[in-house]
């Protein structure tokens, strides 16, 4: 193949730039091949992708660098089939990921562009590649994967909310434990979103194409617990009229989420065991045993360690069903988290009423804060959904707020209860506090507003409107 020049102008005159010269300039690997796919150009990016100088493949066959499909690991072998087609089509050869090996003997992917050389007769004299170094773009989509995943990790899964540190200490549990088929037992208070955690797990597992199947144990009496969990052949009982699959059944390959597990009987503990021990179990009044191919989740609000003590619930079935734990916080421990609670509650309403609220009043979001809330995420969501009865406007103020949310009097009785501080000692309700001692609770307080008033027993604009009588200090 004859080599072609073309002429440049330059300050010192017309110097002439050959063709090697442009092909080295290339920053991607380029060969040229032949009739017989044999090398015949071969530029300075082919040497530093590969290690082979050009002297070294002028001549030999190209299948030198071992050429392999990423897909298949079969040899390429295109360009040959388009040499040897009579008359090819130039764009015949398609654009494929694949792999070449080094001198070195590494294993480099690539991305291989090839084009048909036609003579004059259009006949193949021979065939361009070029190759694309795909290690940087990897490197870079590793670097990129690992800051996705970074921030990915610090989001919450499934329905949950919340960024506070305690919470993302249990995203980490859960995220954990959905690698596994290990069984959970998530613990906390009523309302903390201990079933959100048993939906998180599912769906973060490789059972989440199989059912999420739910089961409240403290809803049924032990006999239609039984009936319910093992299912039930005909005739087993009165009004047993066909054979039932239970709940074991119908989670199949799936898994099986048994909230408030501490209320089940010792009797239903025992059967229960003996599915977790062995994944066996029979319906009510068969005698055909059945295999269950199911993780299981088991939720409670109740101290089960304490019951096992007091001899109410077996202390084997408990370490069973505890082999991996997670605790959900109270709402208390981690209030930053209100803000983004109420905002995705408000959001939420404001989709299902047709309303277009937009924000609480910083008064309505101190209670909410200063709030002790037994009842957790679920009673704080009831809490919008009462302000949306009442609220006229874009904005929900302290008087669409509960009655025991908006009373400071009932806020720390509340909060005595739960035992989140001492109880504050109430003035006599026509007592005047004096500004001597506002100040002083103050400066206590390091200029704490809030804390201030709930000292004082006072509300916390009475405060407000106190301070702002107050003549400036000379």
């Amino acid at each position: 193949m004859q080599q072609q020049h073309t002429v440049g102008e330059t300050a010192l005159g017309t110097v002439e730039i050959s063709a090697d010269l442009v092909i080295d300039t290339i920053p991607d690997g380029l060969i040229v091949l032949d009739g017989g796919c044999r090398i015949r150009r071969w530029n300075k990016a082919m040497e530093r992708l590969t290690g082979y100088g050009q002297q070294e493949v002028l001549g030999k066959p190209y299948t030198l660098l071992d050429f392999r499909d990423a897909d298949s690991g079969e040899l390429l072998e295109q360009e040959r089939r388009c040499l040897t087609a009579g008359r090819p089509d130039p764009e015949r050869i398609r654009e494929i990921e694949c792999t070449l090996q080094t001198r070195q003997g590494e294993t480099v992917t690539i991305r291989k562009y090839g084009r048909v050389l036609a003579g004059p007769d259009g006949s193949a004299v021979g065939i361009l590649l070029v190759l694309v170094d795909l290690r940087p773009l990897r490197r870079l989509e590793a670097q990129l994967s690992c800051v996705v995943s970074a921030d990915a990790m610090k989001q919450p899964p499934g329905r949950l909310l919340g960024t506070d540190p305690v919470m993302q200490s249990v995203y980490h549990r859960i995220r954990l434990a959905a690698q596994s088929e290990v069984t959970v037992l998530i613990s906390g208070e009523t309302g903390t979103g201990k079933e959100l955690v048993a939906e998180a797990l599912h769906t973060l597992s490789l059972r989440r194409d199989k059912p999420l199947v739910r089961v409240n144990c403290s809803a049924l009496s032990e006999n239609l617990l039984e009936s319910e969990l093992f299912g039930h052949v005909k005739g087993a009982f009165t009004g047993a009229v066909k054979d039932t699959p239970g709940r074991i059944e119908m989670a199949e390959g799936g898994t099986l989420f048994l909230d408030e597990i501490g209320d089940i009987s010792p009797l239903i503990q025992l059967k229960l065991l003996r599915v977790l021990q062995e994944y066996e179990y029979e319906r009510v009044g068969d005698s055909v045993t059945r295999k269950a191919n199911v993780r299981f989740i088991a939720a409670t609000h109740r101290n089960l360690r304490e019951r096992v003590e007091q001899g109410t619930f077996r202390e084997d079935f408990y370490y069973r069903i505890r082999v991996y734990a997670i605790e959900m916080p109270a709402l208390r421990e981690h209030k930053a988290d209100i803000v983004q609670l109420c905002d995705a509650f408000i959001d939420r309403l404001n989709r299902r009423t047709g309303k277009t609220i937009r924000q609480l009043s910083p008064e309505a979001l101190n209670s909410l804060m200063d709030y002790c809330w037994p009842g957790n995420v679920r009673q704080l969501e009831n809490a919008i959904e009462h302000a949306f009865v009442t609220c006229q406007d874009g904005s929900i103020t302290l008087a669409d707020l509960p009655g025991e949310i908006r009373s400071v009097r009932e806020r720390q009785r509340e909060c005595a209860r739960a035992g989140d501080g001492p109880p504050m000692p109430w003035p006599p309700r026509r007592q005047r506090v004096s500004i001597e001692k506002l100040l002083g609770t103050l400066g206590e307080c390091q200029g704490n507003q809030a804390e201030a008033a709930r000292r004082l027993g006072i509300d916390r604009t009475t405060l407000w409107r106190r301070l702002k009588r107050q003549p400036p200090q000379s």
